[in-house]
């Protein structure tokens, strides 16, 4: 006789349908679904299934919803965050803020090296009136505090790079800092990408940005001037393309908007040129009939994609400091090499060939060279100081161990608390790791294969045959690479012919069951470093509908 007898429900019947309930919530959660919208799902599947006895038996209306949600699953993961970060030797803490009403919404969140690799968690989501270094410095000391969490193992902390987070003078960084000798700023080159070509747009001739606002603008307020122009499509047989919106907060999105155009440019052009004079902007009249209007549209796009590329490097989960090197550096690279050959697209000097007047081809070339100049210099300003920190910590993301020398290594511990590492065995655990890594490099049908068959162990392994609500949950804990950011990152690998290793993963794999706690620390701390801060940004959105807001003042 069990315990639920008087409900006619078997202790192991309870158990699944507890956990059908809790894995149809989590379900939900990740993919933004609001409680109402879960709570008519499980009315469908009732229907749909009327001879399945958990179908039959859940119950999971708004209020169920919410509260399987907030009070069982949240602390359950939060909960599995903090174990985390009490075994590792170091974590970063980034946030950002949102303001809702009158007051300011701001996640916690920590990136850390896991048994399996690169981890990010939400350690805590408040609420503060006012958004002033003292108060955010305050709130996020308290929310590691209460959690158990040693200021000593703070490696860095990163943001949105504005004043009140990294200002030289009084900011939450340097309130840290205070308290944490040798502390990493971590800035977010996302916003630092968008900014430099925000800055460098002061230099172009004409202004593109405004020129596809204009143009979106004309069609968005307007069903008729929609029809006229599918008429031009209809003409020239060519399948309509919406304009895309550009985001000033977003300058990069002005890329997407800007080839959506080209691909649409004849017709565009045909249709503003056509219509009474009067009736078109002046701005786009002088868009489409003077040389640097065109110009500067294939100029942008021509460049814009290499920042967009570096942009959309640093955004991955699994970019850390350890990367950043890399992706600044080829950037930098690539857009000297432009200065150095004078080259601005094929198509653009196809344009400026055609132009008869050299006075106006020399204003066009010099408002591009100011352009890539400011682009480099703002990207510059933020890298110059710390260059040689992103530099030693870039060995980590070499996927080939072999070549790693120890004087890399030697020089990476000067960054860190040498106390806590016996640099004499950090030489010999470097060793017998690099040792271990050239013997089975071709074994077992290649590094890659075993990097792969780890990460699947990772999944496997936490799969029992009686399914509970806690074994559910903790598949879907350590199945967290099943994200939207992940999903676009299987994407990209896809997409490349070679076999493609992720260095945390690479780590995470030789280090497993291995007693090397000192290139252990090193490693933590290496890929602790945030690249950017991509990963809070997203969470405003998620959180639109989940997530109890704990105000702590």
């Amino acid at each position: 006789k069990t315990i639920d007898a008087p409900f006619s429900t078997t202790t192991n019947e309870l158990n699944r349908l507890s956990a059908a309930e809790g894995a149809l919530v989590f379900h939900g959660v990740k993919h933004s679904h609001s409680y109402l919208s879960q709570s008519c799902s499980i009315d469908m599947m009732k229907k749909c299934f009327p001879d399945s006895s958990i179908a039959k038996n859940i119950t999971c209306d708004k209020t169920k919803t919410r509260e399987i949600a907030c009070n069982v699953l949240a602390p359950l993961f939060t909960n599995t965050i903090i174990r985390d970060l009490k075994n590792v030797s170091y974590f970063s803490i980034s946030y950002d803020a949102s303001t809702k009403g009158n007051a300011k919404m701001l996640p916690i969140v920590a990136q850390y090296f896991s048994t399996f690799g690169i981890n990010h968690g939400i350690i805590e989501f408040i609420q503060q009136q006012h958004e002033t270094a003292d108060k955010l410095f305050f709130n996020i000391k308290y929310v590691l505090e209460s959690n158990e969490l040693k200021l000593e193992q703070l490696s860095s902390i990163g943001s949105d790079n504005t004043n009140v987070s990294i200002g030289q003078h009084h900011s939450v960084f340097v309130l840290f800092n205070q308290l944490v000798p040798g502390l990493i700023q971590g800035n977010c080159y996302c916003h630092i990408c968008h900014n430099s070509v925000k800055h460098g747009n002061d230099h172009i001739l004409f202004d593109i940005e405004s020129a596809v606002l204009k143009i979106y603008a004309h069609f968005s307020r307007s069903s008729v001037r929609l029809e006229e122009l599918s008429n031009y499509f209809d003409f020239i047989e060519q399948e309509q393309e919406v304009i895309l919106q550009h985001i000033r907060l977003r300058w990069l999105s002005l890329l997407q908007s800007i080839e959506r155009l080209i691909v649409v440019y004849p017709v565009i052009k045909s249709y503003f040129l056509n219509i009474a004079h009067r009736q078109c902007p002046k701005l786009l009249l002088e868009f489409f009939t003077s040389n640097k209007g065109e110009c500067s549209l294939y100029f942008l796009k021509n460049v814009l994609i290499e920042v967009q590329e570096a942009n959309l490097q640093s955004q991955r989960y699994y970019t850390t400091g350890v990367n950043l090197y890399s992706i600044i550096t080829d950037l930098l690279r690539g857009l000297n090499n432009r200065l150095r050959d004078d080259y601005f697209g094929s198509k653009v000097m196809d344009l400026l060939e055609k132009i008869q007047h050299t006075t106006e081809v020399d204003d066009l070339k010099k408002s591009f060279r100011s352009f890539i100049q400011t682009v480099i210099q703002y990207i510059e300003s933020y890298c110059q100081d710390r260059s040689l920190f992103y530099k030693s910590i870039s060995i980590f993301s070499e996927t080939d161990i072999e070549t790693i020398e120890w004087k890399s290594i030697e020089y990476c511990t000067t960054y860190i608390n040498t106390t806590n590492i016996d640099k004499d065995c950090l030489y010999n655990e470097f060793n017998h790791i690099r040792s271990k890594y050239v013997g089975i490099k071709d074994t077992f049908g290649g590094i890659y294969k075993q990097v792969q068959n780890f990460n699947s162990s990772n999944l496997v392994s936490t799969k029992q045959i009686d399914t509970t609500l806690d074994n559910v949950c903790d598949i879907n804990v350590q199945n967290n690479c099943d994200t939207d950011n992940e999903e676009q990152d299987v994407k990209f690998h896809k997409e490349h012919k070679n076999h493609f290793i992720r260095c945390d993963q690479l780590w995470a794999y030789l280090l497993y069951d291995e007693n090397v706690p000192n290139l252990r620390k090193l490693i933590e701390f290496a890929f602790s470093i945030p690249a950017s801060n991509a990963f809070c940004e997203p969470i405003f959105s998620h959180m639109k509908f989940y997530g109890t807001i704990i105000e702590t003042t």
